[in-house]
C-alpha cells in the first residue's frame, strides 16, 4: 500500500453561494478573476540566488518591499488518502477550528468553520446525511458544499421560520480549498478567495512523479510548537544521534559546512559541497525541502548517484500543537519501500513504524528543549528569537539553517504565527503532558492514517480469531481417541496461542513504544 502522489489540476473549490455573506465581494472578485487571465503567484527563491554569509537573529526591520502575511498562503491540512470521505474530520489551522468533508454531489473537499450557526455546536461531530449535506448532530441543521443551510428540522413550514433557512445567519463560513499532488490545501482567510485563486500551492519536486523513484508519505500531530518543529527539520546534524540505528549512526557524525545561497521574506536556501551533498530550502511559512545526493560505487553496478528527497510540511495548528506531513522519495533500494510494482511488498503501515520511530526519537528531546525556551522567555520577558544566540551556543556551520529560520521568524514572521482569536493562556502541552502522552502514536497518528488504522483493526481481529482457535483446540484436544490427533490439536492450540500473542504484541507499534536513547547501543 503505497502513498500515491497523483498530479491533478489546481482547482479552487467554488466559493459559497451566499449572497448576503461578508465574503460576497470577494466571491464576485474571484469569478471576475476567472473571466480574465489571472497570473498565479507562488512563494519561491529568486531565480539568481546571491550567496550570503551566516546570519544570526537581528533586530533589523524587513527589507523594503518584503512583506509576509501568515494568512495569505495555502496550508496543506491532510494527505487525501488519509481522509475518510464518508464522515467529517476536525482540524485546527492557526488556532481556528475547521471541519473537512467531501461533498458527494460535487466530489470536492470542503472546509467550513467548525461551528453550527444555530447554537455553535461543532459540525465535525455531525454526519453526511442522506441528501449529501453536512448535518449537525445537535439539532439536525444541514449544510451543502457552499456552506448554505439546506434544512432546519424545527422550522415551521410557512412564515418567518420557513424563510430562516435562507438567511445569511443560517449559513456556515466556507474557506477556499484545493487538492494538489495528493494533499488537501486550505486557505485560512474566508475573505481571501481572489488571492487564493491567484496563488499556487507549494509543490513537491518533479521526482515524486518519476517512476525511477519510490515515495512514501506520513502525517502525525505533535504536541510542540511550530517554531520548535521548524528548527528541528532545519537541522540535519541531529540525525546521526537522535535517530541512531533508525536513519543515522553516531559514528558517522562529521562537520557539515553549509553556505546560505539566498534568503528573504519567501524563506531561504543553502547547501554544502561535500558527499553527501545536502541542499535545504525553506519556503515560508511551513514547507521545508531537503535534497540529499550521494555519489557511491557498487560492485557490478558501478558508479551510482543516489537521491533522497525529504519534504516536510509543518502546519501550525494552535500554540504548542503542530501537524507534520512528510513526503519522501528515493531512487535506490526501492524494494524496501511501498510501491505499485509486484516486487514492492512492504506495506505502507510497516514503513510508518520506522517513520514513527523517527518522530519518537525527537519527541522527548524537543519537549525538554521547548520547556527551557519557554522558561528563558518568561524569565527575561523577551522573545526567544531576539535572544536566541544568547541562550544557545551555535559555533559550527551546521547550525546555519537553524539560525536562518530563527532570523526569518523574527524578521518577517513576527516571531510566531498569526493566530486567530485570543490564544489560550493555559500551559502549552509540552509543559504538562507525560512522556506516555507525548509518545502516543494512536491519538497522534493511527486514528488519522488510513493504512495504520486499517492494519491495527486487522491485527485486533486476527488476535481474537487465534485466541478463539486456541480455546477451541484446548476444549477439543481430549475428545479424539487417536493419540496422534490429540497431539495435532494440542500443537494447533500452541501455534494459535503464539500467533495471538504475536498480533497482540505487534499492536504496540500503532499505540505506544517507549523510546530511551540510552538503551540504543
Amino acid at each position: 500500500m503505497r502513498a500515491t502522489i497523483p498530479t491533478s489540476p489546481l482547482v479552487v473549490t467554488p466559493r459559497p453561494r451566499l449572497p448576503s455573506l461578508p465574503a460576497r465581494a470577494a466571491s464576485r472578485a474571484l469569478h471576475a478573476g476567472r473571466r480574465r487571465r489571472t497570473r498565479l503567484r507562488v512563494a519561491a527563491p529568486p531565480s539568481v540566488p546571491a550567496e550570503a554569509e551566516q546570519e544570526e537573529p537581528s533586530t533589523s526591520a524587513p527589507e523594503s518591499g518584503e512583506k509576509f502575511s501568515w494568512r495569505d498562503h495555502w496550508y496543506p491540512v491532510s494527505l487525501v488518502e488519509d481522509l475518510d470521505p464518508g464522515r467529517p474530520t476536525p482540524f485546527q489551522l492557526l488556532n481556528r477550528d475547521l471541519v473537512l468533508w467531501k461533498d458527494p454531489k460535487s466530489g470536492e473537499w470542503v472546509a467550513l468553520d467548525d461551528r453550527c450557526p444555530h447554537r455553535l455546536a461543532p459540525l465535525s461531530e455531525g454526519r453526511i446525511d442522506e441528501t449529501g449535506c453536512l448535518q449537525c448532530s445537535y439539532h439536525g441543521w444541514s449544510f451543502d458544499g457552499s456552506g448554505a443551510c439546506t434544512r432546519i428540522p424545527q422550522a415551521a413550514p410557512e412564515g418567518l421560520e420557513a424563510r430562516a433557512v435562507r438567511s445569511p445567519r443560517a449559513c456556515a463560513t466556507k474557506f477556499p480549498t484545493l487538492v494538489s499532488q495528493g494533499l488537501l490545501f486550505v486557505w485560512p482567510d474566508e475573505n481571501g478567495w481572489e488571492k487564493a485563486a491567484a496563488t499556487k500551492p507549494p509543490m513537491l519536486p518533479k521526482e515524486f512523479d518519476d517512476p525511477a523513484f519510490s515515495t512514501v508519505t506520513i502525517q502525525r500531530d505533535l504536541f510542540y510548537g511550530y517554531d520548535t518543529l521548524m528548527e528541528n527539520v532545519s537541522d540535519p546534524s541531529h540525525i546521526e544521534f537522535a535517530h541512531h540505528k533508525v536513519t543515522g549512526r553516531r559514528d558517522r557524525a562529521r562537520p557539515l559546512p553549509f553556505k546560505m545561497e539566498s534568503s528573504g521574506a519567501w524563506g531561504y536556501s543553502g547547501a554544502n559541497s561535500g558527499n553527501p551533498r545536502i541542499t535545504a530550502t525553506f519556503v515560508a511559512p511551513c514547507y521545508a525541502l531537503n535534497k540529499i545526493e550521494i555519489d557511491t560505487k557498487l560492485p557490478i553496478f558501478g558508479d551510482q548517484k543516489w537521491v533522497i528527497w525529504i519534504c516536510s510540511f509543518n502546519i501550525p495548528m494552535a500554540p504548542g500543537k503542530t501537524r507534520s506531513i512528510v513526503c519522501s522519495a528515493r531512487n535506490f533500494f526501492q524494494f524496501t519501500m511501498p510501491g505499485k510494482a509486484w516486487w514492492q511488498i512492504v506495506p505502507r503501515w510497516y514503513e510508518h513504524w520506522t517513520s514513527n520511530l523517527v518522530y519518537d526519537g525527537d519527541m522527548i528531546v524537543l519537549q525538554g528543549q521547548e520547556k527551557i525556551f519557554l522558561a528563558a522567555s518568561k524569565e527575561s520577558s523577551a522573545d526567544v528569537n531576539q535572544q536566541y544566540t544568547k541562550i544557545t551556543f551555535t559555533p559550527t556551520q551546521v547550525d546555519r539553517f537553524v539560525l536562518a529560520f530563527r532570523n526569518w521568524l523574527k524578521k518577517f514572521g513576527n516571531s510566531q504565527p498569526e493566530w486567530f482569536g485570543n490564544p489560550s493562556q493555559e500551559a502549552l502541552p509540552s509543559t504538562v503532558l507525560s512522556k506516555r502522552q507525548m509518545l502516543d502514536r494512536y491519538e497522534q497518528h493511527t486514528l488519522k492514517c488510513s493504512s495504520c488504522k486499517g492494519a491495527y483493526n486487522a491485527f485486533q481481529t486476527l488476535q481474537k480469531v487465534f485466541m478463539g482457535t486456541t480455546v477451541l483446540c484446548c476444549a477439543t484436544a481430549g475428545i479424539p481417541a487417536d493419540v496422534q490427533i490429540r497431539i495435532l490439536i494440542a500443537a494447533a492450540a500452541v501455534v494459535s496461542a503464539a500467533l495471538a500473542y504475536t498480533f497482540h504484541d505487534l499492536q504496540k507499534n500503532f499505540v505506544f513504544v517507549d523510546y530511551v536513547h540510552a538503551d540504543i547501543d
